[in-house]
């Protein structure tokens, strides 16, 4: 379940999950998008999955550490 958090939060980590996961899509789906080796669509679903998370649970671990320092 995703944390409760407002929309430009949500929209601001869609922006970075979108820079960061094409960057390594880049890297680890090179061979497949530029010479003739087969994408793994998985893992590269998986790549912008992941820097999505981490920006979610980041910025909700820095809300509640800010709250519970007030």
């Amino acid at each position: 379940m995703l944390p409760k958090l407002s929309l430009p939060v949500y929209l601001s980590a869609v922006k970075v999950a979108l820079i960061v996961g094409t960057i390594l899509l880049l890297i680890n789906q090179y061979d497949a998008l530029f010479f003739e080796a087969e994408i793994r669509w998985f893992p590269a679903l998986l790549t912008y999955c992941v820097p999505f998370l981490v920006f979610l649970l980041g910025r909700k671990n820095a809300n509640q550490s800010s709250e519970t320092e007030q």
